[in-house]
């Protein structure tokens, strides 16, 4: 059985380093499909590879999103079921589609670019630092585009600080590589790759969680003014952020630590508005 063990690590071994060779990301000036030239790196996620372009049709900028070679068909198949998933969304908070194609072996979507910071940009680079009030109105930005996915008939499944940017005092919720129909479970690939999570594998893709996303969320959001004491040790956030009841209420529904939403997100941005009023 060491054997076999010591085979799987090599192998293992073997596919990151090709990964690291055959995803490494494209050069400044490289033209795509003879209409696209990159001017910068974006992002590189786990199944794709995102770029700053210029359309020289159009003289526009605009992303675009390259499958990873390593990941194979995978890739691809992500790649495809994001384009379907943002095809059918139109809302203002959301990037349109644009374009898809494929390219010497590889498969690429374009959307809209959105010129702006993400709110992980604007927290670690910036040293932003947001009070309660200030997270409760981003959060009830962001709940006008989730909405509108729920009313698809989809869940977004990866709302984070990442994958929101915030334009001119406007939230944008980008990335759908991880929306999933309501009702449909992880595919079998993705699953053998998140086995070390702690939720349960083949929970139905519901909008509890995006809800329950959007309590990390804000959560996140509520520790960029958090200054720890010298000498203190971690303890709880309800022990270490100083909430008002209102706030720490709210965020233990949606982190299903008291009954949550069953409303969903109209009672989320109902309850928002209340204790807006009361900040």
């Amino acid at each position: 059985m060491a054997g076999v063990g010591g085979s799987v690590e090599l192998r293992r071994s073997w596919q990151r380093l090709l990964g690291l060779w055959t995803d490494r990301p494209r050069r400044k000036g490289t033209k795509i499909a003879g209409r696209y030239t990159i001017y910068d790196l974006l992002g590189m996620g786990s199944y794709g590879l995102t770029y700053l372009c210029t359309d020289e049709q159009t003289g526009k900028d605009v992303a675009l999103k390259e499958s990873k070679p390593s990941k194979g068909r995978l890739a691809v198949q992500l790649l495809n079921r994001e384009a379907d998933v943002v095809n059918r969304m139109d809302h203002p908070a959301i990037p349109k589609l644009l374009d898809v194609f494929t390219y010497r072996a590889r498969s690429y979507i374009v959307t809209e670019y959105i010129l702006g910071e993400t709110l992980e940009q604007c927290i670690f680079e910036q040293g932003y630092k947001y009070t309660e009030q200030d997270c409760l109105e981003l959060v009830k930005q962001l709940l006008a585009p989730i909405m509108h996915v729920h009313e698809q008939g989809y869940i977004h499944g990866d709302v984070r600080i990442p994958n929101v940017i915030l334009r001119d005092g406007q939230v944008h919720l980008i990335d759908f590589g991880l929306a999933r129909r309501m009702g449909e479970p992880l595919l079998p690939e993705l699953k053998r790759r998140m086995r070390e999570l702690p939720e349960p594998e083949d929970e139905l893709a519901a909008p509890d969680q995006d809800l329950q996303d959007l309590g990390h969320f804000l959560l996140f959001m509520l520790y960029s003014a958090y200054e720890p004491e010298k000498g203190r040790k971690p303890a709880s956030w309800q022990e270490e952020l100083k909430l008002t009841p209102e706030v720490r209420n709210m965020l233990e529904r949606l982190l299903g630590l008291r009954p949550g939403y069953e409303g969903g997100a109209v009672e989320l941005q109902a309850d928002i508005d209340r204790v807006l009023m009361k900040l």
